[in-house]
């Protein structure tokens, strides 16, 4: 299910047809109300797909969807805190519904109007979300829920990441994102930093990446003017980035 450009672009809600829902597409702004943390592990545990699973860590799963692996952990009993960060994004997703989490379905009631996210439109859901916050599915956060079989997926994952972190130090990686790409984008066009937390995460990343592009541009042609040889090209600055 791939997305307008456009759409994307100008920071619209996004109609879910799959649902009969609209997904609000929440700004910087909204998305600090839950802190840059919860948000990136809750997205990542929306996102979680049993593929990006070592091979010996699948088995036993391949009877399982994604979507029937990630409700077995929302309706265990334990309280893992992955549960609640997916719920907040959930709620920042739909802002206007309510968000209920049931046996087989994320039930979606707005008044007199339900739906739900299930077993059909679960992956295309995941390609929605994985699309407006500039996100992919290669990596899942370790959780911990009681029950059975959430127990066995979740120590399978644990055992992944930890296999992961030995070359990638990913713990220790700040979440700051965002609020870095706010400050380096505020005073280097300049703008003002309230008018950037109006931003989706798309745009923000759209326009950080273009920036980037353009101060490349920029140094590679006063390089060229100052007499430098051999330099290694760069980038048109206006060329499709989303290519």
């Amino acid at each position: 299910m791939k997305l307008d450009e456009l759409l994307l672009d100008s920071g619209n809600d996004i109609p879910f047809e799959a649902a009969g829902v609209t997904i609000h597409v929440p700004t910087l702004k909204e998305i600090a109300y839950i802190g840059e943390k919860s948000f990136l592990m809750g997205c990542h545990f929306l996102l979680f797909d049993k593929n990006n699973l070592e091979i010996e860590d699948k088995s036993g799963l391949e009877n399982q969807s994604n979507f029937n692996i990630f409700m077995s952990v929302m309706n265990s009993s334990d309280r893992a805190i992955h549960k609640t960060d997916a719920m907040m994004v959930l709620t920042l997703l739909f802002p206007n519904y309510k968000v209920e989490i049931e046996h087989d379905k994320i039930l979606l009631q707005l008044e007199n109007f339900s739906s739900s996210i299930n077993e059909y439109n679960f992956e295309d859901f995941k390609k929605v979300i994985a699309q407006i916050f500039c996100l992919d599915s290669s990596e899942s956060e370790e959780f911990n829920p009681s029950d059975a079989l959430a127990k066995r997926i979740a120590e399978k994952i644990k055992k992944g990441r930890e296999a992961r972190n030995k070359t990638k130090d990913s713990e220790n990686v700040k979440m700051n994102i965002y609020s870095r790409y706010i400050s380096i984008l505020s005073v280097g066009l300049p703008l003002d930093k309230n008018l950037l937390y109006n931003y989706t995460v798309y745009q923000l990343k759209d326009e950080f990446d273009r920036f980037q592009m353009k101060m490349n541009s920029d140094i590679y042609l006063k390089a060229k003017l100052a007499g430098a040889q051999d330099l290694e090209e760069v980038e048109n600055w206006m060329e499709d980035i989303h290519s």
